[in-house]
């Protein structure tokens, strides 16, 4: 059995850009990792990747490349691996049964192109491998750039802490890159934290250094009273075990008094967040951000009805849970703003409802959510609609499907889902639920029946020109008023005896019989469809 152990003294190490793989070597322990080839100019190593044969586009830069079947390669491949590698100047490559007869086109392809290789030994899994090199990454790798599955996350986590401490948050990472901030109306901020977000990083500085050795030397929560024109803070460290991510900072406006304790609430809500954002981070380091692409591209499939047979894994989609549709109508907004809407959605559902996907189809914001009701989609949602205003100053509307289990398709899902945002945005209901646009949805399935025929009335067809809008605004209240004047009168905000001189002139000129009942329902029913277009 190989002893592994991480060093405790790796958070010491000075920080560079990367971890040098002579010093992943040395703490992974005796006998671990054997070096098979060692590069002339080694690249340090930034993060550890799986190869996956069925990805073109993979990202190796500075990444430590896990070979988990490097015999089922041929020799060709091999050949064009490594070159991938030099070109991208990736720390290397990491694989098993490398020594033996069967490394050794392995050997020659790393050798040839000067690619450094590395044999694991069989005692450590690689699933281990990971996680252990993952946790060293904590300290020495370079400053993240979040995908938007972690990144949104820890934006809503921010907002979160926001709303419990009344001021601005940052989450940053081990080199004080800013990965994430607080952007709620009427959060305190002052002009440092305010330079860091333009920035993106928190400026150097004396009071600085002393304030982040403090946090990184404490377990629990650090607070600090306004100094310098700076306001007070609470800030807590983020880790992976012993090895620091990075640090949550919270600007807290009554935290001047240290001696009062901080509610309880402040610190549950910070230390939690805390919790999950480290975690974030981890997986931050530990998955390629091509993952979140192919996940929208099955997304997008399963919405069109064209599903591929791995589909729902990528997804992670079970089908023991429920899950629900949600379209955002924002109408005819600008394609920045509909990216700035499905980055705030996607960061809203992703920390409420984890499992969530958004993407964007058909110039809609559209995810899958799991949930078995629709209620508690609803109320979170309501409070992710004045956010989305804020950002793109456009009224969104929200519309969801029924809850059901999953099938090989959710492409009537996404059809309903649709129909309701839109029923949702023409009665100014922020959020809807098939049930509560009912009336509205059997229109529209009317209206899609009568655009695949030329059926319609004569007097219909002479109201919908072009000059007959006041008239046929005036049929159209008296029917639905069922021919009350007054309010009629009232709806159009004109006199009774106006009313009635328009609904004569209208018969009289437009023979129109108003005591035919079948006749008046399917004038109303076209020129109420009219009015929808």
């Amino acid at each position: 059995m190989v002893a592994l152990s991480i060093s405790r003294t790796s958070a010491l190490l000075p920080i560079s850009n990367g971890l040098p793989v002579q010093s992943l070597i040395e703490q992974m322990g005796r006998g671990v990792l054997t070096v098979l080839h060692a590069p002339q100019r080694p690249a340090a190593l930034l993060g550890v990747t799986y190869y996956d044969t069925d990805i073109d586009d993979q990202q190796f830069t500075g990444q430590l490349v896990m070979l988990t079947a490097h015999t089922e390669l041929s020799p060709e491949r091999l050949d064009v691996l490594c070159e991938q590698l030099r070109r991208a100047q990736a720390s290397g490559i990491v694989a098993r049964s490398a020594q033996g007869p069967e490394g050794a086109r392995l050997i020659a392809a790393c050798a040839q192109h000067d690619v450094q290789l590395l044999g694991l030994t069989s005692a450590v899994g690689w699933r281990e491998f990971d996680a252990l090199v993952s946790r060293l990454l904590g300290e020495h790798g370079a400053g993240l750039q979040l995908g938007t599955n972690s990144g949104d996350r820890l934006f809503s986590l921010a907002n979160s802490v926001a709303q419990a401490f009344g001021g601005s948050v940052a989450i940053e990472d081990h080199r004080r890159n800013i990965l994430a901030y607080s952007a709620l109306p009427g959060q305190a901020i002052d002009s440092l934290r305010a330079n860091g977000i333009l920035t993106r990083r928190t400026p150097d500085g004396p009071l600085n250094e002393i304030r982040y050795r403090q946090v990184f030397a404490t377990d629990g929560i650090s607070r600090f009273p306004t100094e310098n024109q700076f306001a007070p803070r609470a800030a807590l460290p983020l880790r992976a075990g012993n090895i620091p991510l990075g640090s949550i900072w919270v600007i807290d406006p009554h935290g001047d008094e240290l001696g009062t304790p901080l509610s309880a609430e402040k610190r549950e809500v910070l230390e939690s967040a805390a919790e999950i954002a480290a975690g974030y981070i981890v997986d931050a380091w530990r998955f390629d951000h091509g993952d979140e692409r192919s996940k929208e591209t099955a997304l997008r499939r399963l919405l069109a009805g064209t599903p591929h047979e791995n589909d729902t894994t990528v997804l992670g989609v079970r089908p023991d849970k429920n899950y629900v549709v949600l379209a955002i109508d924002s109408g005819a907004v600008l394609e920045g703003d509909l990216s700035e809407i499905r980055t705030a959605a996607s960061r809203h559902l992703s920390v409420y409802f984890p499992g969530s996907i958004c993407t964007v189809l058909e110039g809609k914001v559209v995810a899958l959510v799991p949930s078995s009701a629709t209620d508690t989609i609803t109320r979170s949602l309501e409070r992710l609609l004045p956010e989305l205003f804020r950002l793109t100053g456009s009224a969104c509307y929200c519309g969801l499907s029924v809850p059901r289990r999953p099938s090989t398709s959710f492409s009537e899902d996404y059809e309903r889902s649709v129909r309701v945002a839109e029923c949702a945005s023409s009665l100014r209901l922020p959020v809807a639920t098939p049930d509560d646009v009912q009336p509205q949805l059997i229109l529209r399935e009317c209206a899609d029946a009568l655009r695949a025929t030329d059926l319609e009335l004569p007097e219909a067809t002479l109201l919908l020109a072009e000059g007959e809008a006041e008239t046929r605004a005036t049929l159209l209240a008296w029917l639905e008023e069922r021919g009350s004047a007054p309010r009629v009168a009232e709806r159009l905000n004109v006199h009774e005896q106006t009313v009635r001189y328009r609904i004569r002139q209208a018969t009289n000129r437009l023979g129109i019989d108003l005591d035919d009942p079948d006749r008046m329902l399917t004038l109303w029913l076209q020129l109420k469809l009219a009015e929808m277009r």
